[in-house]
Parts: structure tokens; sequence; C-alpha cells
């Protein structure tokens, strides 16, 4: 029979195509994929990409073979090159919600401001929530308003801030891409400070609501006032 040979004792179509699978087939190759997907990921600590098909595509073909299904090893690849970085994008974006799911943001409860000095000597660096920055060019000063030192250079007031509760590990990847990506969409302007410990992200004050609405959409607890 044209285009059909015995393998194993069974009559296969060789160029038999991935659509005449039946539904509950295509189903288990989908989820075959995503956990070879994941297992990737937990074994290289990135998702594939377009040159992994391969080390992906494997694992799926071997338990395509234990489960008595016949489709050539060329549809299987096709699929996952059409079917691979949809699965992709719904597994990041579930990351995602679930890395927000997991993070309390905590709203500070000072007006701040953000300067320029000469130099540190007059700043109170006891005051918490004082941050500096020292480049080439300037000496930058963020503080709550009520401790901006006298010998400022520049300031700008009207900022409100919250923190990102407890220590972040430096592995966490794209969290506060996510809150400036999430502000921005939504036209809010926002500059954030790093620490060793966890982020601080600030926006204008009139803006602060709305930022903290914008952000629980989003998928982040926000720690009620008390």
């Amino acid at each position: 029979m044209k285009n059909h040979e015995y393998v194993d004792g069974e009559l296969h179509q060789l160029n038999k195509k991935y659509a005449q699978l039946k539904l509950k087939q295509k189903e288990r190759i989908n989820e075959w994929f995503r956990e070879s997907i994941q297992s990737f990921y937990e074994t290289n600590g990135r998702y594939p990409e377009e040159k992994d098909s391969e080390a992906v595509v494997s694992p799926v073909l071997e338990r395509i073979e234990s489960a008595g299904i016949w489709i050539p090893d060329r549809e299987i690849f096709k699929r996952y090159r059409k079917n691979g970085p949809q699965i992709i994008r719904k597994m990041k974006l579930q990351e995602r919600t679930e890395n927000n799911n997991k993070l309390l943001l905590e709203p500070l409860e000072h007006d701040f401001s953000v300067c320029k000095v000469p130099d540190y000597s007059r700043v109170d660096l006891t005051v918490p929530f004082t941050f500096t920055g020292c480049t080439d060019e300037e000496n930058s000063l963020v503080c709550p308003s009520a401790f901006v030192p006298d010998n400022i250079l520049e300031r700008e007031d009207g900022w409100k801030g919250f923190r990102l509760a407890g220590v972040l590990d430096f592995s966490l990847i794209g969290i506060l891409a996510g809150i400036t990506k999430a502000l921005a969409n939504n036209e809010i302007s926002v500059f954030a400070v790093s620490t060793f410990n966890t982020d601080y992200i600030f926006v204008k004050k009139g803006k602060f609501k709305d930022a903290i609405l914008i952000l629980k959409s989003y998928g982040f607890h926000v720690k009620e006032e008390e």
C-alpha cells in the first residue's frame, strides 16, 4: 500500500498528519510539550529557545512511542514550532502571576523629595528611607521631605513611595520590570531605588492612589494602612 509500511507488525501511514490524530492524543502531546518545557526550565534556569527544539521534543517523542501513538517525528517538530511559543508565553504569564501573588507592597507614610546636593555633609544618614547616589557627575539624594538638608542645589518635592516587603532573592527576575511596566502602561511616571534587601518605587503624590489600584489589578498585594 502506497505511503504505508509495517513497523513492529503494525501498518503505519508514513505521511500521516498531526491533524489526523484524535483530540485526546493531541491534548496529551500538548501536555507532554508543557512538561518537557518545564523540565528544561528547571534544568537550565531558562525557557527553551528555537535552538533547543531537539532537547524539548526528544522526550516527547519517547512518550509518544511508549503510548503507542503513530505519527512521523517531523510532524511533532512542526507542531512544537507552532505550539511551543504559545505554551511558553502562558507559562511565563503564570510564573509572573504567582510571583506577584507572593509579593506584598508596603506604602511608605512619608512624602519624599528628590534632590541634588554639593556633598553629603549635611545629610542625616540615620534617617530611615534616605538614599544617596554619587556619580562622576552629581550627588543625588532621595529622602523624606521633612529632612531635606539646607545646602541643596536642586529639589523636586511631591513624591510618594512603597517598598516590596521582605528580602528579595537576587535570582528573582522581572519583578521590578513588571511593576514599572504596569504603571507605565497606565501613563504613571515612576522611578525606583534598589537596596541590598529589596526595591523601592516612587510615583508622584497625586498618582499614588491610582498606582496602588493599578498594581492590585495586576495581582500584587498591598499592605493596608492601619
